[in-house]
């Protein structure tokens, strides 16, 4: 529906306003334990790769996957995953309070966001998440993330993640 996605939109550009007084705190990859990588279910052969990558750096991984309406298959998933559906959403197309919870529960030192542009419900949920350092390569969504990694329509999930891995690799924390 047209205005549902008229009315996250702005509902997430005023989360992302005052999210500005979000505390964040820079991390790099050796000092991040756990990620939170959330992603479209379509995706996901791209992005099992990357998770593989991760764990071999010996890193905990947690999954949330968006599922939307149109998708209709039945998709095999890991049980550890969060899946967030879309059908599950109020009319307004923001997730319920129980799913927000779920979601902010998930712990994390970094969450790295593979989402599409048009999967609003994650990039809600992503604003709402308490983690400390947020990464994204939205150009259009730059107040959601504390790094925002440009990317070329033609790059694809792996090379995003292999510029974010360097992007984490050269950061100095505190």
């Amino acid at each position: 529906m047209i205005f549902q996605g008229y009315f996250i939109r702005k509902k997430i550009q005023a989360l992302a306003k005052k999210s500005f007084a979000r505390k964040s705190r820079y991390c790099s990859l050796y000092e991040a334990k756990t990620f939170l990588m959330t992603f479209n279910i379509k995706d996901k052969e791209d992005v099992l790769p990357c998770v593989q990558q991760l764990k071999e750096l010996q890193k905990d991984i947690n999954i949330s996957v968006f599922i939307p309406k149109k998708m209709k298959v039945t998709v095999e998933t890991d049980p550890t995953w969060l899946l967030i559906k879309e059908e599950e959403f109020g009319p307004n197309g923001l997730p319920f309070s129980p799913l927000c919870e779920q979601f902010n529960a998930i712990p994390a030192d970094i969450l790295i966001d593979l989402t599409r542009e048009d999967d609003y419900a994650m990039h809600y949920l992503e604003l709402l998440h308490p983690v400390a350092f947020k990464i994204g390569n939205k150009s259009s969504l730059r107040e959601l993330f504390d790094l925002t990694i440009p990317m070329r329509e033609d790059d694809s999930i792996p090379q995003s993640l292999q510029h974010i891995l360097y992007y984490l690799q050269t950061i100095r924390s505190k």
